[in-house]
């Protein structure tokens, strides 16, 4: 299926687990949101100003996000014998963009008020909500989230997956106190979403 880069990056959640706790979403309007959260904590429920840095109608560029490639799934591994395996990824594209965390707060996570949580500007620096250029890979295979590869093999997989050249979660400086779950978590080295979850 051809697809344009745009309606691929702005047509779906990525997320950094299947729990979807921790992901990063674009909108059309040039507006997105980032969420850090874990269990009960919740650091960042910010919404996000986004654009295609050089476009030079790269948004409108097709490409093939069709899922034909092969599983690389075994039979083994499917009964739980031995490692399921990854396939090697084909790139679909590069592309740059800039990103600006703002203070404007998603309203609710869920069934949680977010007026309720201590987080964004109040655990961030100023830095944090100064615009940043992200050199972006856009891949298709057959991936599991970066924390469910850790944690669980018997998570969902997803056709797609974002890859970005450093973290678009705050960098350790431009957190006000990092000891603690920043430090434990190291959200500033979270660079890899996950989209299109497969049934």
């Amino acid at each position: 299926m051809s697809e344009t880069i745009s309606s691929v990056l702005c047509g779906d959640s990525w997320h950094w687990d299947s729990l979807d706790a921790n992901k990063i979403q674009f909108d059309n309007d040039g507006v997105g949101r980032l969420i850090c959260r874990y269990e009960l904590n919740v650091w960042i429920a910010a919404e996000f100003d986004w654009k295609l840095i050089n476009d030079n109608n790269l948004s409108g560029k097709c490409i093939d996000t069709n899922g034909d490639h092969k599983t690389g799934w075994s039979i083994l591994s499917l009964l739980g014998i031995g490692a399921r395996r990854e396939v090697a990824p084909q790139e679909l594209c590069k592309f740059d963009i800039e990103l600006t965390l703002t203070t404007r707060r998603i309203k609710r996570l869920g069934d949680a008020n977010m007026s309720d949580y201590r987080l964004n500007e109040e655990l961030l620096t100023e830095d944090a909500f100064r615009p940043k250029r992200y050199h972006i890979r856009l891949e298709k295979g057959k991936f599991r989230t970066p924390y469910d590869r850790v944690v669980d093999p018997y998570t969902p997989t997803f056709t797609l997956r974002l890859v970005f050249d450093k973290s678009p979660y705050p960098a350790r400086e431009e957190w006000r106190e990092a000891q603690g779950a920043p430090d434990q978590m190291r959200f500033w080295e979270w660079d890899t979403f996950c989209g299109r979850q497969l049934k």
